[in-house]
């Protein structure tokens, strides 16, 4: 995972790194203008290896 420290929010395909999941479905518009809903939010934990 790349973390973009200037994004807002991140998206992930792996639901098991999210802890404190809570279902949330927002339209969202990629760069080719196709929307793609959100499944859920939460806040996902990890520690870098360098």
């Amino acid at each position: 995972w790349n973390a973009d420290t200037g994004a807002t929010s991140h998206m992930t395909p792996h639901r098991h790194w999210v802890h404190h999941y809570t279902p949330y479905c927002v339209p969202i518009k990629l760069a080719d203008h196709t929307v793609v809903y959100s499944a859920g939010v939460g806040t996902v934990v990890f520690n870098p290896v360098m």
